[in-house]
């Protein structure tokens, strides 16, 4: 009996001591201590994965972006390179086509004038002037003023042949009519073409002394293009001086000329 009693008494204490062990297991910390939360290892290192993973994934894609920037940027300079170039090379063909046009232009102007001081002849059936009615216009006449010599005629051909793009064979018949017609008409503008020739060639040696040449004929309706390509051609030799002085002396000699202001935006663009 006294044994019975002594067991239950000892399962009691058992009870008490599990229920004060849970009870201090999970009472809260006191006033000024701090409780530390309780760690996953494994999620830890699950997460560090995860965040490791996405770093070199986003460094992979910065990569990729700042390699397809650096394309980009190269197209970019290539692209610019390539449009300065097409646009010099086309402001030198416009001015190569304003400079035929000027020349066409004189020409007809000289074709105009011709006909206006040509005397006009009213002519009979029978080929008798008359001696009344107003004068008329006579087609026979005027082609005689107009400049259709065989100088003439080979000059424009040779002419066209530049305005088509042909420069070397343009260079050829240029010469050509030099050599054919030493003291012609056409003989400064011959010399300015040739000097053209050898610009668009690049042979830009050549083209000075062309354009040099052109300068010795007095009153050649030339000599303003002539100086004013004289100061382009330097200019693209590298001899910034030179061609500084040469577009000078164009404003200088040629006030009246259409090339003066181009030639101060180049000198303002050299400065």
């Amino acid at each position: 009996m006294k044994r019975m009693k002594y067991s239950a008494a000892l399962l009691q204490l058992s009870l008490c001591a599990a229920i004060l062990i849970r009870c201090a297991a999970t009472t809260p910390p006191a006033p000024g201590e701090t409780m530390l939360p309780e760690i996953d290892v494994i999620q830890v290192k699950e997460n560090s994965d995860e965040a490791l993973r996405l770093a070199q994934e986003s460094k992979l894609e910065v990569e990729v972006v700042n390699t397809k920037l650096t394309e980009l940027d190269n197209k970019l300079v290539m692209l610019n390179d390539e449009i300065s170039s097409v646009s010099l090379a086309k402001i030198e063909e416009l001015e190569n086509r304003l400079s035929l046009l000027i020349e066409a232009y004189k020409d007809l102007q000289a074709q105009i004038n011709a006909l206006e001081v040509m005397p006009r002849v009213r002519v009979n059936k029978d080929k008798s002037p008359r001696k009344a009615g107003p004068p008329s216009f006579s087609p026979s006449a005027a082609s005689a003023v107009l400049p259709t010599t065989p100088e003439y005629n080979a000059y424009e051909s040779a002419r066209n042949a530049y305005n088509a793009g042909n420069i070397k064979l343009s260079l050829k018949l240029f010469n050509e009519v030099l050599a054919q017609y030493p003291s012609g008409k056409y003989v400064d503008n011959c010399h300015y073409w040739i000097g053209e020739c050898h610009y668009a060639s690049g042979d830009y040696a050549k083209a000075i002394v062309a354009f040099k040449k052109v300068r010795t004929f007095q009153g050649s309706s030339k000599s303003d293009d002539a100086q004013f390509k004289l100061g382009r051609t330097y200019y693209q030799m590298g001899q910034k001086a030179s061609a500084k002085k040469e577009l000078q002396k164009l404003i200088d000699r040629y006030p009246g000329s259409e090339y003066v202001k181009r030639a101060k935006k180049f000198l303002a663009q050299m400065d």
